[in-house]
């Protein structure tokens, strides 16, 4: 532990006891992580592997470091947000042996250094979260670029920028866009955030959700929860949209779709959920009514432009993780500093889903690590896919038939 200590940047070792109990509730609830554990990563491929594990630092994060080293990879950490950053898991994964770079509230250069120093321990596989390392590999250190066996990404965010990336001739190293795997973003990005971020925002308000008006910008998987999740509470959802078919489906699934100035006029809340920036921009403020929150539910901390409303005043905080600020003659509330919601203000995303989608991580650092997989962007294998929930089944205590003969033969053959 004194190793991993003296290597590591952190907050505060002695809050480890607290990270500890955390790590060790996910551990009694991850049921699909504890049995490819021991069926899959067990096997000896990542022992010796030196992986970089740059998510959202909390305890479902810990718990997948820890599984990773117990598999015999060389694990460091950061996180892939500074607000999201869990002091206390941190301490807990220095004292399990884990070098760890983070600490909550970093600023922007604190958080890229303690990224490049993650870099600078030469991974091999990088299990990353909106691309933060690995675009700052390709722009920083282009010489570890070339060296790095794999990298595996969980968001829609991350996988637009290892897209941009293979557009450009950068990617030379395999990737796989875990976020895309059915396991992920099923259940993790409508369930999960969806779940997630709108109990944030209740609780960091103290408000009820009944009878308000909900502006969701964004119709993907996580818009679209959340929007499930605003109408069960009784709130009158509308929905922006770029995306034609998007927007099309949200008018289907029965939302009021409009333009993004017309939509926040009468929106009591309104939440951006699109993975990109600008989602709410200062063109759109004077639009807003008096007393509108703003939250984000996207990777992005630039989706809401916080900035341009800085522009008219020092803010205040009213409550934790809700502040206040200047609108013209009205007023807004931001909150938690327009970071990602469910994770600053709140413990993110239910430890069951989070067992899924760090499945998919786990098992997609595991086949990079068998060195079959080319260079470039590729999908999660469907087959580990199926794997993964055959074995939530199994755990829920679920059975399936199996297709017949004649239906597979159906499936396989063009005249059957």
């Amino acid at each position: 532990m004194r190793d991993a200590q003296s290597r590591s940047r952190i907050a505060d070792i002695t809050l480890a006891d607290e990270g500890e109990r955390k790590i060790q509730w996910v551990a009694r609830h991850s049921p699909v992580l504890n049995k490819l554990a021991r069926d899959r990563l067990s096997d000896g491929a990542l022992r010796g592997k030196r992986v970089a594990l740059v998510v959202h630092l909390e305890a479902k994060t810990a718990y997948l470091a820890t599984l990773l080293a117990d598999a015999g990879a060389d694990v460091v950490a950061a996180g892939s947000n500074a607000l999201s950053t869990q002091d206390s898991v941190c301490a807990a994964l220095v004292r399990r042996g884990i070098e760890v770079h983070a600490h909550h509230g970093a600023t922007p250069q604190e958080f890229t250094a303690d990224l490049l120093d993650v870099a600078e321990t030469g991974p091999q596989i990088v299990i990353d979260d909106g691309a933060e390392l690995t675009r700052r590999i390709v722009e920083h250190r282009p010489e570890l670029a070339e060296r790095l066996e794999g990298v595996t990404e969980e968001t829609t965010t991350g996988v637009a920028r290892l897209r941009a990336m293979e557009e450009a001739g950068l990617l030379v190293f395999p990737t796989i866009a875990a976020n895309n795997a059915r396991c992920k973003h099923m259940f993790d990005n409508p369930h999960g955030t969806g779940q997630t971020a709108m109990t944030a925002i209740l609780r960091l308000t103290n408000l009820s959700a009944a009878g308000k008006r909900f502006c969701i910008v964004g119709y993907g998987w996580v818009g679209q929860g959340l929007a499930r999740r605003a109408e069960g509470y009784g709130a009158r959802v509308t929905v922006v949209e770029l995306d034609p078919v998007q927007a099309l489906r949200a008018h289907m699934d029965g939302y009021r779709v409009a333009p993004l100035a017309r939509a926040v006029r009468d929106a009591d809340v309104v939440i951006t959920a699109t993975g990109s920036v600008d989602a709410l921009p200062s063109a759109v403020f004077p639009a807003l009514k008096d007393r509108a929150i703003l939250a984000n539910a996207g990777h992005q901390d630039r989706e809401i432009d916080v900035g341009g409303l800085a522009a008219n005043g020092p803010p205040t905080e009213v409550r934790p993780g809700v502040t206040r600020y200047a609108n013209g003659d009205k007023s807004v509330y931001v909150l938690v500093g327009g970071a990602l919601v469910n994770i600053a203000g709140g413990d993110g995303n239910p430890v069951e889903i989070m067992d899924l989608s760090f499945s998919v991580q786990a098992l997609s650092a595991h086949h990079l690590a068998s060195g079959a997989v080319r260079p470039g962007l590729n999908p999660f294998p469907d087959e580990l896919d199926r794997e993964i929930a055959r074995t939530k089944l199994a755990t829920l205590g679920v059975e399936l038939d199996e297709a017949s003969e004649t239906q597979r033969r159906f499936a396989t053959e063009w005249n059957a």
